[in-house]
């Protein structure tokens, strides 16, 4: 960066041409340094940003040609003001730099300003005088009061200091956010670099996506319904942007007056509105008018489609969205593959990428297959509250739940539904009810998918492809469209490619059936036997009429997380016709897979190149295949977490530590917040995995935990005064938090569902597995914490020989299954 030879130059000017001559120049710079990039379409702009030391080395040479010397503390301050600043510029995503940061380590006596305040200029000194006259104690008095004085205008002078040059000198010239590679860093890219960035996106939109709209046509679109538009902004990718549109927040727009219907001016209704836009209409100029945000107006729709989920899971097709639903399709599917056989049949797995999802959707199919789900004339909305009462304070929050009024256990139903995810919680009944019109929500939703305006910058855009990502119900959409093409497509094809498979795996004719099912086994010896899957209740069901033997079919299962799919199928030829039929893409639905993002465990002799950029080989050489934050197994089929995210990002990038003095009683939490994700039944089930594979992830997941706790202690602002005994309370407690989180979840899986985890891990383990992962991690830093390692290896050598000598714990802690986790940066 080329700013510093501006020092001598500003120094020169007088304070009104110093932004202009520094605006100026480093636009100058940024077009020769543009020119120079002349493949910018393949520009990586994660890279692009300007570094914390660049940074700082501009702010602190703008300051010193601006500032004058006595108001920076003499040479003596410099080196630490440049360090403050520093800390300020590297600071992560919601978190806030104290007062008490900014002044750190500065000496106020080398303030020579603060020197020349005297008794004189202390406006308090006839209230002095008055109150104790003449004396020793008048003098004491005094001084007290320009040592106050003094570190008043001291802590004023700082705080203008970083509020009204430091940031506004960083806002002027560099474009600041978080990026999707960095998690929760913030990158500075500088100004006129990230307009020509914003200006191509903008161009590839409005060829693929987006049309750009008059004000008239705006004010039309806005006039007909309830809620207003959305902005959007750009996240940096690692090769260009991502397009993030804000439906949360209220939108506001300058619109002559009378274009604005009643109804939308300033969200009023009723005589207030009335008086509000007459007033408008008479001056007939531009006023700003606030319209409600999009998912406000969505809310309704969204308590609906909940509810329809619910009662119409057909619907989805093999759709899941979080844990809970992967673990109940995955559960049936892993077990009934080793009942009955002791060899684990050989498993064909494949994944895949929709390219695109939410902006290639075809609108008008969209709407068409909503119409399907959604076909009640009416529907009736309850309002109720929810009270949940902790040590410290009380909550109340307010929703809506939907019930048929023409059956009497609707009601019960949705209640104790609601009672069940909210069992610390008082379910109160408000007695107030609401019909909504099936038109009604048609409108809404036609007006959500056709009509969604966004602004970029001053302009506005109609999305003419794809529905608006980030609103209540845009998951749920994208998961009817889907299902939809599966029952439709998917499903009917993997039968056709069952029956297929069929008869080549038997070698028979017809619909013989072969006595002996062992006469029909694969190349690795193992049973193939036959499963279609449907989604029912979260369960795998099995379809074997007209068949007198079952055993003749594959196995296979069917997942899909928005638009992410999994595949797995005991035959090697329908996984590959899977695979074949998703990479033709589906035209009807103007739906295609990213073909960057296929894997699978298997070759394929047609196919040249290869399509396992998804496959992850640990350094023991176990296969594994990631989908959606989980590693499956391609031998066993035991599931692990994916902590391959992690790999090239430092882990501190992840975190956010609080500012105050007292962050070390935060700490606490924090572990927990840590731990909680990793605590699903999916990875500690004995069905699923093996001892060895169930006490690995414990100890991943701590070892994880471990990095983040060192990453947490060095950024804390101040650690003087916490005992290491404090520390290891704090661990031991998240260990005791994970075993118990874990066993509650166990348990609750069991209530409702036909699925029956089991646990076969002791207390004792988790936390000797626990003090090992943290024993592992920090003796990489033993400077930092020789005395805390010191403290965990004398605790951990008090568990007895039979966890120590353990062959399923010596398997967890041995760093070959873990490599992963030696290629991070802590």
């Amino acid at each position: 960066m080329e700013y510093h030879y501006l020092v001598n130059v500003l120094t020169r000017r007088p304070m009104g041409l110093q932004n202009s001559l520094m605006k100026s120049f480093i636009e100058h710079r940024q077009k020769a340094i543009l020119k120079k990039t002349s493949n910018f379409g393949q520009f990586e702009l994660y890279g692009a940003y300007c570094s914390h030391k660049q940074l700082v080395s501009y702010v602190w040479a703008v300051c010193r040609s601006i500032v004058p010397v006595d108001f920076l503390g003499g040479t003596s301050n410099w080196r630490t003001f440049r360090k403050n600043i520093s800390k300020f510029v590297r600071l992560r995503r919601f978190e806030n730099f104290s007062l008490k940061q900014c002044t750190y380590g500065l000496k106020t006596s080398r303030f020579s300003f603060l020197a020349k305040i005297s008794q004189s200029s202390c406006f308090c000194n006839h209230g002095i005088e008055d109150d104790f006259g003449e004396g020793a104690s008048k003098k004491s008095a005094i001084s007290d009061a320009i040592i106050i004085l003094k570190d008043r205008l001291f802590l004023s002078w700082i705080h203008w200091f970083y509020s009204y040059l430091v940031v506004p000198l960083l806002g002027a010239h560099f474009y600041v956010t978080e990026s999707e590679v960095g998690k929760q860093e913030i990158s500075h890219y500088k100004k006129p670099l990230w307009r020509k960035v914003v200006n191509r996106a903008i161009i590839c939109l409005r060829k693929r996506n987006y049309q750009i709209l008059d004000h008239t046509s705006v004010q039309s679109i806005l006039n007909k319904r309830p809620f207003g538009f959305s902005k959007v902004r750009f996240l940096p990718k690692e090769k260009g942007v991502r397009p993030l549109a804000n439906l949360k927040a209220q939108s506001r727009a300058r619109f002559p007056v009378h274009s604005i219907s009643l109804n939308a001016c300033n969200g009023q209704t009723g005589k207030r509105a009335e008086k509000f836009c007459t007033l408008q209409y008479a001056y007939k100029k531009p006023r700003l008018i606030h319209f409600r945000s999009v998912n406000y107006a969505l809310h309704d729709l969204y308590v609906i489609l909940k509810k329809i989920m619910g009662e119409q899971p057909e619907k989805l097709g093999s759709s899941v969205f979080d844990y809970n639903d992967a673990y109940k399709l995955l559960h049936p599917f892993i077990t009934s593959l080793r009942i009955g056989s002791m060899v684990m049949p050989k498993v064909y797995i494949v994944v895949c990428d929709v390219s695109k999802a939410f902006d290639t959707i075809d609108q008008d199919k969209l709407l068409c297959v909503m119409r399907d789900i959604m076909h009640d004339d009416n529907y009736l909305l309850k309002k109720y509250a929810k009270v949940f009462c902790s040590k410290k304070s009380i909550r109340i929050l307010y929703d809506q739940v939907p019930f048929d009024q023409n059956s009497s256990t609707d009601m019960i139903k949705a209640t104790s539904s609601l009672q069940f995810h909210a069992p610390n919680g008082v379910l109160i009944d408000q007695g107030t009810s609401k019909r909504i019109k099936g038109k009604v929500f048609d409108i809404l939703l036609s007006e959500h998918v056709k009509q969604n305006v966004v602004q970029l910058g001053n302009d506005f855009y109609l999305q003419k492809v794809g529905i608006a990502q980030g609103s209540l119900i845009s998951s749920f959409l994208c998961s009817f469209y889907y299902g939809h093409l599966e029952r439709s497509i998917i499903f009917p094809f993997i039968e056709k490619t069952e029956e297929h498979v069929q008869f080549e795996s038997c070698g028979v004719e017809g619909n013989q059936y072969v006595e002996n099912p062992r006469d029909c086994a694969d190349e690795q010896g193992g049973v193939i036997s036959h499963g279609n899957q449907y989604k029912d209740n979260g369960s795998v069901l099995t379809s074997n009429d007209g068949f007198k033997n079952a055993s003749l079919f594959p196995k296979y299962v069917l997942l899909r997380l928005i638009d992410d799919f999994l595949f797995i199928s005991t035959s090697k030829k329908q996984a590959a016709s899977f695979l074949a039929r998703m990479r033709r893409g589906f035209r009807e639905y103007n739906c295609y897979m990213n073909e960057g993002k296929f894997g699978m465990n298997f070759d394929m002799e047609s196919q040249s190149g290869s399509l396992s950029n998804r496959v992850y080989i640990s350094e023991d050489g176990t296969l594994f295949l990631s989908w959606s934050g989980l590693l499956i197994n391609c031998c066993t089929m035991e599931i692990q977490a994916d902590y391959t995210r992690y790999l090239g990002i430092g882990i501190s990038s992840t975190l956010t530590v609080p500012a105050q003095s007292k962050s070390c009683y935060h700490l606490k939490k924090k572990l927990c917040d840590y731990m909680r994700p990793k605590c699903h039944p999916i990875f500690y089930d004995s069905n699923i995995n093996s001892p060895a594979v169930v006490r690995l992830n414990a100890y991943q997941s701590f070892l994880l935990c471990a990095m983040k706790f060192h990453c947490y202690i060095c950024a804390m602002p101040d650690t003087s005064g916490i005992s290491t005994q404090y520390y290891l309370e704090i661990l031991q407690w998240s260990f005791r938090y994970m075993y118990k989180l874990i066993k509650k979840r166990m348990y609750s899986m069991k209530v409702g569902s036909n699925i029956h985890p089991i646990l076969r891990l002791k207390r004792e383990e988790v936390e000797w597995l626990g003090l090992s992962a943290y024993i592992r991690v920090l003796r990489r830093k033993q400077s930092r914490h020789a005395k805390l390692l010191l403290l965990l290896r004398s605790k951990s050598e008090t568990y007895g020989r039979e966890i120590h000598d353990s062959s399923h714990t010596r398997y967890a802690i041995d760093d070959s299954h873990s490599s992963m986790f030696w290629k991070m940066k802590y």
